[in-house]
């Protein structure tokens, strides 16, 4: 008697045994995923060599400026360009108004904890003084035949070069791509040489050198007074890009238009050393090509909005006439 129920204890013990073990392998089964079981739960698309939240690349992009703004709407683009040619590989995050900090002082603190950006886009501007003195030529009045003229150029050997400057330099950063948010032209009350007129441009430096180069007297004054300005003829000209002079309804006031297209802001995409040594070079060629076709996009619709803005001037009696040097 005592014999058959020492047997049964063992038969018992054994069978608990057994279902110990079943159990710890259906547990680990669960935990690492099998042929033909669910997919684990942070799985985010189904496609082979899925992308996973743990695999997911994030960079964070910074941009001076509102996302409704053409630089704010070009990093929109540069983003969801990205995110979509990756398949969901890298993802951007954009911090815009400069809240970041502004393009100057992100560029000087690339080497600091304090930058938390991945990407800028910069002022070519900043560039320069930072180091980039090759960039700067960008900035020249005349540097491109309009917006068809900065497209070929940003596919050439030499803009491709000049995005290898800020490494060279020493600023700690790697060129994306190149940028432009329309250009500017000349707005005057009279046909005639300009050389001695007043002309009211922006607040920098490019737009001085521009007026003076073309002969010119520099003015600066706030965009509210400057339609009075040329009504009392305290001014004669005025040099800004279309949207302004449609902004301020300014055709009576400056009927002759002199589309000469010279570039207002040019900027650059770069990103940190820190952050591209993280990234292979596939997905390095990935931020690249988002970028050449984000600028290819925006600049061609900058055009067009640019040809219909000139033909709405005419409509109301402006009309365009060559610089009288």
């Amino acid at each position: 008697m005592r014999r058959t129920k020492r047997i049964f204890l063992w038969i018992t013990a054994l069978l608990v045994l057994c279902a110990g073990i079943a159990g710890l392998a259906v547990y680990k089964n669960s935990r690492t995923g099998n042929p033909g079981g669910s997919a684990p739960g942070n799985l985010i698309q189904d496609a082979p060599g899925p992308v996973t939240v743990d695999s997911r690349k994030n960079l964070v992009m910074a941009v001076d400026v509102p996302l409704d703004s053409p630089y704010g709407k070009l990093a929109t683009a540069y983003k969801k360009n990205v995110e979509e040619m990756s398949d969901g590989g890298l993802a951007i995050d954009i911090y815009e108004n400069g809240l970041l900090g502004t393009a100057a002082e992100l560029i000087s603190s690339i080497g600091d904890d304090t930058n938390a950006a991945d990407i800028m886009l910069v002022a070519i501007s900043d560039l320069a003084d930072a180091g980039c003195e090759d960039t700067l030529r960008l900035s020249e009045p005349y540097a491109f035949g309009g917006h068809d003229g900065f497209l070929k150029w940003a596919a050439s050997k030499e803009a491709a070069a000049l995005l290898g400057e800020p490494e060279k330099s020493g600023i700690g950063a790697k060129g994306l791509f190149f940028a432009e948010d329309g250009f500017n032209h000349l707005f005057l009350k009279e046909d005639a040489n300009v050389k001695g007129k007043k002309i009211a441009g922006e607040a920098n430096e490019a737009s001085e050198a521009y007026i003076s180069q073309i002969g010119g007297v520099y003015e600066y004054l706030p965009s509210i007074d400057i339609k009075d300005a040329l009504k009392d003829g305290v001014l004669d000209g005025v040099e800004r890009d279309c949207g302004f002079y449609k902004e301020k309804e300014l055709w009576d006031e400056a009927p002759y238009i002199v589309a000469d297209s010279h570039l207002a802001s040019p900027y650059e995409a770069v990103i940190k050393l820190s952050a591209a040594e993280k990234l292979t070079r596939k997905e390095m060629d990935i931020l690249k090509k988002a970028g050449e076709k984000a600028v290819k996009e925006f600049t061609e619709t900058l055009s067009q909005e640019e040809k219909a803005m000139l033909e709405e001037f005419k409509e109301h009696g402006a009309q365009a006439v060559k610089l009288k040097q």
